[in-house]
């Protein structure tokens, strides 16, 4: 406390007592004049006492709440989102491959891919998807065009590529297709083997990395409804089980209680084909007619030839004893 504090003080004090209604007459008081310091300085230290309380009672509000100062946020808007669904573990021998960073290299697949098989591929940029380089051969566009239109926020568009035998097929000459995981981004673009020589554009491509390891792609953990997105069916317990959608599914039973057995392989590369979530409990797969061929293009299996085939899936817990070669 300063000097003009108790100054104040005094002059407050010596008010107070000349205005006093009560006395008349007789000798004037001695005036108290350290008592009216002292009440003067009681009242201060009271005051700044009762500020210092106040101050401790919010920032202790503040810790009983868990809330700081510079931590408090207002509440979120609309409704508390549900918990997440935990994505099934895989098992088997091909892991789905994640797709290409910013920064690496594109995506090609093998130099000699199997038929039927999806690989990791990057579309460039610098042909406008006209063109692309895919199994030792230039392919182009089986409709002329480019997609010159496309407003790239990169040098790539990610995505799948595979292949079908034109002979085999009864369809001259072989296709390769284009197929990125979310169907609405690009519709899927087919590709047939370029007859003249390869242009100019591919030369500016960035460069390019070769693997053989399949897609193995089980699309994506939240899928829309009605939706037919690539999926790998994979050779691992006769395709009873399929993971899809963050959790498992079970083919269903046969009238005699036995689960179809779509395909035999002619080697053990997982299939590509379509899965569709028909409802909340019920998933779809879309599996081509002929069988998976060898890696030099051999012999189908048992699934006849022609249009696709599907066979339906609903969830389960966890895989039963109809799956012996699991994780193999």
């Amino acid at each position: 406390m300063d000097d003009s504090e108790d100054f104040l003080g005094l002059r407050r004090g010596l008010r107070d007592l000349a205005d006093d209604p009560v006395r008349e007459s007789g000798p004037a008081p001695v005036v108290p004049v350290a008592a009216v310091v002292a009440r003067g300085r009681r009242i201060r230290q009271v005051r700044r006492s009762l500020a210092a309380g106040a101050a401790t009672l919010v920032v202790a509000g503040g810790s009983v709440l868990g809330v700081s100062g510079k931590d408090r946020q207002a509440p979120p808007s609309g409704p508390t989102p549900g918990p997440v669904t935990p994505t099934y573990p895989y098992e088997g021998k091909y892991a789905p491959q994640p797709p290409s960073g910013p920064h690496d290299p594109l995506d090609t697949g093998p130099g000699r891919p199997v038929e039927n098989v999806r690989y990791r591929y990057d579309l460039s940029a610098v042909c406008d998807l006209r063109y692309a380089v895919f199994g030792g051969r230039v392919w182009e566009r089986t409709d002329g065009g480019s997609s010159g239109t496309v407003r790239w926020a990169a040098d790539r568009m990610r995505g799948f590529m595979s292949w079908t035998d034109g002979v085999r097929s009864r369809s001259e000459p072989d296709t390769a297709v284009f197929e990125t995981e979310t169907p609405a981004t690009l519709p899927t673009l087919r590709f047939r083997p370029l007859a003249g020589p390869a242009p100019e554009c591919l030369g500016q491509e960035p460069e390019r990395r070769y693997g053989d390891a399949p897609a193995a792609t089980l699309g994506p953990e939240r899928p829309e409804r009605g939706v037919r997105y690539p999926y790998d069916m994979t050779k691992e317990c006769a395709t009873r089980y399929a993971v899809f959608a963050g959790r498992l599914w079970r083919a269903e039973d046969e009238g005699d209680g036995r689960t179809q057995t779509i395909v035999e392989w002619a080697n053990d590369l997982p299939l590509a084909g379509f899965m569709t979530l028909t409802s909340e409990r019920t998933a779809v797969l879309e599996w081509p007619g002929g069988a998976a061929g060898g890696a030099s293009g051999g012999a189908a299996g048992d699934a006849p030839a022609g249009g696709p085939r599907t066979t339906t899936f609903r969830p389960v817990e966890a895989r039963g004893d109809d799956c012996p070669d699991a994780g193999q």
